[in-house]
């Protein structure tokens, strides 16, 4: 009689520490099914493609128009493909794949379904995030791989390789951070046409009229990531700082007003 108690808890035991443990890897795999279900989202959306393409194909433009140019050096002509508002043109594109990400499931009355499917708000998120950062990420360095052949075919390429170098390096952090700042504004206000306007409005309307107005560059999100590429400019870590906390901020926000909206 006094072996029962000991013998009933031997047997329920085990299967304690299994549910446990099923509870604890089902965490994981749902992330891997949240990045698989964005992923096939991303690849069958036909947008996702256009907008990509037609970002490189208006890249190959600016590069030829820039290597054209016969009175700039090859370092110039490269420079001037790569930075300032070309660079932000391009980064526009993978923005609006990121923007759509939340712009369509609003526009389509898909997001019930995708919050019934992985149930969490930061899941949600964190899957859109990921899978769209790697996306721009890959845009990027194909941007100047874009940049690097037809300067090559038009005119020359620059003599200091690590410039070609440091604008591989910073062209995909520069485009995934625009792009995930461009997600948190459409996760924030559940409307993509609000998104685009404030991406394209706070770098060349907010921005500028704020380093006009005497603010250094430096301190505004977009325009001083948007110096990574350019060499000389500072320390990269400093210059990518407060877009980096502007789109985690944003995307933070976005997770906390997903998960008490009404979807």
């Amino acid at each position: 009689m006094s072996n029962a108690a000991p013998d009933t808890l031997s047997h329920r035991m085990p299967d304690t520490i299994s549910n446990s443990t099923t509870v604890r890897s089902s965490a994981p795999n749902a992330m891997v099914n949240a990045i698989r279900y964005e992923l096939t989202r991303l690849a069958t959306v036909r947008s996702t493609w256009v907008l990509l393409a037609a970002g490189l194909a208006v890249q190959g433009l600016i590069a030829y128009m820039s290597a054209a140019r016969d009175h700039a050096t090859a370092s110039e002509q490269f420079t001037a493909s790569v930075s300032g508002l070309p660079l932000m043109m391009a980064g526009l594109f993978a923005t609006a794949v990121a923007v759509n990400a939340f712009g369509h499931e609003y526009r389509y009355g898909t997001i019930t379904t995708t919050m019934l499917t992985l149930r969490r708000p930061g899941r949600v998120l964190a899957a859109k995030a990921m899978t769209t950062g790697v996306l721009a990420a890959v845009y990027g360095f194909a941007l100047i791989g874009v940049t690097v052949v037809v300067q090559l075919l038009t005119s020359e390429l620059p003599a200091e390789t690590s410039q070609i170098a440091r604008a591989f390096a910073a062209a995909p952090v520069y485009i995934t951070l625009f792009a995930l700042a461009g997600m948190g504004i459409a996760a924030v206000t559940r409307n993509a046409t609000i998104a685009m306007v404030a991406a394209i409005g706070i770098p060349t309307v907010a921005e500028t009229g704020a380093v006009v107005a005497g603010a250094s560059p430096k301190l505004m999100p977009f325009l001083s990531a948007g110096q990574l590429v350019s060499p000389g400019n500072g320390n990269p870590i400093l210059l990518a700082l407060p877009l980096t906390l502007l789109a985690a901020g944003l995307l933070a926000a976005g997770v906390v007003l997903l998960a008490r909206r009404d979807v």
